[in-house]
């Protein structure tokens, strides 16, 4: 079968509600495949798309989840390409290779190195025993361990080892401490609620600090394709998710070599990507996180400035070459989250700031957004307000 055919015939289920996955379906519709949505509502960003068929399922995770995407992978048949957009999907998807795989095409690292990689105090191990530049940290399983926060310099960041705990709403993603005090405190609350906790000295630096790489690894571990970006505003600042983000320039050579040095260690295969920050006091980049067998939060940006990573995914799944990618010109592009947050953040005056919900010709996820869910946020947050006046 030709690549043409192949285009037509094979269709793409992308497992995910949020603005990542919205990019993916785009991404992938501007070469007229079939994609299909898998969400639990169709008022969510991806599910929105005019470019989506919805799949509706009461879950996206565990059993509800696998069983889903086996009966629609029999009712697709040709093995339709899996593409995930979130840390649950991916270990759903990563705990249940084997009733999957017979159905769908998807690459993504061994399933060891995937649990090792989304395990924030398992990979602070991982990238220490392989040379790999991050902070300087230290696991706390137990409070018989709470002595090993003094050994590192403050302030500290403290973080959950899991961050499925984060998701679950059980802990916070990330929290800065300024003393040993408020350190000891906040892990043995974070022990209680999510397991171990990894600790790290703060890097110096402020958003626009905060770098990242998002690429496509073929089955020998070799990037076929890679955009190196940089973040502008985070919310919340420092340690939130990217409000506003556009390539990386010139730090760009430097961010691709300390990638390969990751794919290479861990074997990488299929999409992902590592975020770095770089410390104010000597220039030196180090890694924050990885993000595993998925697409990340801001991964549009990518496709926006000329690497469409989804397209090269597919590819890839398909065992076929990747599509030339088109000239860096289009790196002039900025990406927002929001409407509401478009602030410069140092963009030069040329450089276009695109809206990851609102297109002219995907209209739709852009008009649910801000007509429906920032508005009903605001008026919650504004009564809740009242309230706590009266």
């Amino acid at each position: 079968m030709d690549r043409r055919r192949i285009e037509r015939a094979v269709p793409v289920v992308v497992v995910g509600e949020s603005l990542n996955s919205l990019g993916v379906v785009r991404g992938l519709a501007v070469a007229g495949l079939t994609v299909h949505v898998v969400a639990t509502t169709r008022w969510c960003p991806a599910a929105t798309s005019r470019f989506a068929n919805l799949v509706r399922l009461p879950s996206l995770e565990g059993a509800t989840l696998v069983d889903g995407l086996v009966a629609l992978g029999q009712r697709l048949g040709g093995r339709p390409v899996l593409m995930l957009g979130g840390d649950r999907e991916v270990d759903t998807v990563n705990s249940h290779r084997d009733r999957l795989a017979p159905l769908f095409r998807f690459d993504m690292p061994p399933a060891n190195v995937v649990r090792e990689l989304a395990n924030k105090a398992a990979f602070q191990q991982f990238a220490e025993r392989h040379g790999l530049p991050v902070p300087r940290g230290v696991v706390v399983s137990g409070e018989h361990e709470l002595h090993l926060l003094a050994e590192l310099d403050l302030p500290l960041v403290i973080k959950p080892a899991d961050k499925l705990q984060v998701l679950s709403g059980k802990v916070e993603r990330a929290v800065r401490v300024d003393t040993v005090e408020q350190a000891r405190a906040l892990v043995t609350g974070m022990m209680r609620a999510a397991g171990s906790v990894i600790a790290q000295e703060w890097i110096p630096g402020d958003d626009s600090d905060i770098y990242f790489s998002l690429f496509v690894c073929d089955r020998h571990s070799r990037a076929i394709a890679m955009f190196c970006g940089r973040k502008l505003i985070c919310s919340p600042p420092e340690v939130g998710s990217t409000e506003v983000c556009c390539a990386a320039g010139e730090a760009s050579e430097e961010l691709v070599r300390l990638s390969e040095r990751f794919i290479a260690h861990s074997g990488y295969r299929g999409i992902g990507g590592v975020e770095f920050k770089r410390d104010r006091r000597d220039g030196r980049f180090v890694i924050v996180e990885p993000t595993v067998g998925r697409t990340d939060w801001q991964a549009e940006i990518a496709t926006l400035c000329g690497v469409n990573l989804p397209l090269h995914a597919y590819f890839n799944d398909l065992d076929l070459p990747s599509p030339e990618a088109p000239q860096v010109a289009l790196a002039r592009n900025a990406w927002s989250s929001s409407l509401f947050h478009q602030r410069r953040g140092g963009l030069a005056s040329d450089i276009r700031v695109r809206d990851g919900y609102l297109r002219l010709n995907d209209p739709l996820p852009g008009l649910h957004h801000y007509l429906v869910d920032e508005l009903a946020r605001r008026a919650a947050r504004r009564i809740g307000r009242l309230f706590r006046a009266s």
